[in-house]
This record gives C-alpha cells, sequence and structure tokens, in this order.
C-alpha cells in the first residue's frame, strides 16, 4: 500500500513538464500576492513582509470570528487525500460572503482518520509506520478532515461544507468519481461523520446537497469497490461511535500532490498558518512518528521547491 501511495502522492514527470506553465504563472502571482516573500520548505518564520499576520491583515476574510466555544459541533467529511480536502474546508471557513467567515489564524479544518474497523479501541492511529497495529489502513481508517460547527449557524455552515464536498466529484449521476482518482482503496473511501450519524438532525443538510443522488451508506462496511474513485458513495459514521483521530502534524496545511485548485497553495497557508497553529499548540504531535521510515515531509515538493 505505502509504495503505490507514496507515487501517487507525487506527480509524474510528464504531469510536472506538462503543467509546468501554469506552476510557474501561479507562483509568480502568490509570490506578489504576499509582497514578494520567499517560498521556503522549512517552516520557520517569515520576514515581515510575507509574515501571517500581514497576510491575515490585508485579507477580507480576517473580520471573521472564531469558532463559538459556548455552543460547537464537530464534523469531518473526507473523499480521497486529506490534503488538498484541508485546503478546500479552509476555503470555505475563511470565505467572507460565506455562513463561517472566519480569518484565517481561526480555522478549525484539520486532517485525521477516522471510520476504523475497532474505532473505540485504545490504539494510537498513524500513517504508514511499518507497524500494522496501529497504521491507519491495516486497521480500517480513512483519511478525513474535522472541521468544527458553530451551534447556532450549523446547519447553514454544514450545508456550506457539503456543497463544496459533493460539488468536488465529477462525471455523470450513478458514476461520480472523487478528486484524485490516482489514489486507491479503503484508505482514500469517501466519508463523512457527525454526531447522531444519520438520525441526527443536522443530516438533512448535508443529505440535500447530494444532488446526483450518490449512494449514502449508513455504518456499513467496506463492499468490493471501497475506496475506489468511481465507487459513488459515501459511508456515514455517528462520531459518537466511530470518533475522529487527529493526524501526524507533518499532515496539517500540507501541499497536495496536484495542481488542483488554489494550487499552488500560497506560503500563508502551508508556512505561515501552519506555524501559527504549532506555536498555538493547535497542531501538536500526537505520538505517531513525526520523522523517519514512513513519514512524509512538509510542506511538500510543489511548495518548497
Amino acid at each position: 500500500m505505502f509504495a503505490s501511495e507514496f507515487h501517487a502522492r507525487r506527480p509524474s514527470a510528464i504531469q510536472l513538464l506538462s503543467s509546468l506553465t501554469v506552476f510557474l504563472a501561479a507562483a509568480f502571482l502568490a509570490w506578489g500576492r504576499l509582497g514578494g516573500g520567499g517560498i521556503v520548505g522549512d517552516g520557520a518564520g517569515s520576514d515581515a513582509d510575507s509574515s501571517f499576520a500581514a497576510a491575515t491583515a490585508a485579507s477580507p476574510s480576517s473580520v471573521g470570528t472564531a469558532a463559538d466555544d459556548t455552543s460547537t459541533i464537530d464534523v469531518h467529511l473526507g473523499n480521497g487525500c486529506f490534503w488538498e480536502r484541508q485546503w478546500a474546508y479552509y476555503v470555505v471557513e475563511t470565505d467572507p460572503d460565506g455562513p463561517f467567515r472566519r480569518a484565517p489564524e481561526n480555522v478549525t479544518s484539520l486532517v485525521g482518520y477516522a471510520g476504523g474497523d475497532d474505532p473505540l479501541a485504545d490504539a494510537q492511529v498513524c500513517y504508514h509506520t511499518g507497524d500494522d497495529t496501529r497504521d491507519y489502513g491495516a486497521l480500517g481508517y480513512a483519511e478525513t478532515v474535522r472541521v468544527t460547527l458553530d451551534g447556532a449557524s450549523a446547519a447553514e455552515q454544514l450545508t456550506a461544507l457539503a456543497r463544496d464536498f459533493f460539488g468536488s466529484f465529477t462525471g455523470p449521476s450513478g458514476a461520480r468519481t472523487r478528486p484524485d482518482p490516482g489514489d486507491v482503496g479503503s484508505s482514500y473511501r469517501s466519508v463523512f461523520g457527525l454526531p447522531g450519524g444519520t438520525s441526527s438532525p443536522l443530516y438533512a443538510a448535508f443529505e440535500g446537497e447530494n444532488a446526483h443522488g450518490m449512494d449514502l451508506l449508513d455504518e456499513q462496511p467496506c463492499g468490493d469497490r471501497c475506496g475506489a474513485p468511481s465507487e459513488n458513495a459515501v459511508y456515514v459514521y455517528d462520531t459518537a461511535s466511530s470518533p475522529f483521530r487527529t493526524a501526524e502534524a507533518y499532515h496539517q496545511f500540507h501541499c497536495d500532490f496536484s495542481l488542483s485548485a488554489g494550487m499552488p497553495y500560497p506560503p500563508a497557508y502551508w508556512r505561515d498558518l501552519y506555524q501559527h497553529m504549532r506555536d498555538t499548540g493547535r497542531v501538536a504531535p500526537t505520538g505517531c512518528p513525526e520523522t523517519g521510515a514512513g513519514t512524509l515531509s512538509h510542506p511538500g515538493a510543489l511548495c518548497s521547491a
């Protein structure tokens, strides 16, 4: 699994050459937006011209507020590689015209794992470490992204997330394909989790965005095509019995392997926001390996070249 996945998360030479012009142009624009700040890959703090504070102060989404701690609901959504999906939900959370309207430093999107075979077991869940007793794939987990909803506007916020989730699939009804067809297997199956599962009053907000009638599978085990890019199914979980497990720090605010919407992600995201989250403790080591065999570098090749 690891060998094929490792190559799937890296673009081929042909893909890179064919996309070079688009990539360089986008990188130039990102450079300009951030005042000429250098693109580095070591996660260190940036200079004054491209600092996280300067970038967020200039952003119209910085009028947003933090999640309402008095009444919040955690949900998670996953359909393939969680790096790209975290960026997508970061965009939803910081949309100045959307229902979250959060400043970048207040986003709640974090990548992790959910839907394991024995989800309540008191066991560590990690990326590929060579130890099947805690390897998320071997334990039946899928990659996903947790987002915190404000209680007073939870339905509206979940609707926005669900619209982005279902809208990321392509193809005709009955054969919808998730955004990263290069990743195959149960670890990349499409999942959705919320407290109460399909019995939650909020479930209707998610279901209502299923415009192409994808199969919504309530607490069902993986089938023969589980995790196939065109499986056309979403596995739904009750987070009370199938909780979310936060992934390693190096996976957070990572740079995706593909030239998806927004790529190359700006340094304000993968460098400055990541460092801010580390400094404030919202991104922290989980006890799983952060370096060594099976781990991946942060922020990723396409954003550190």
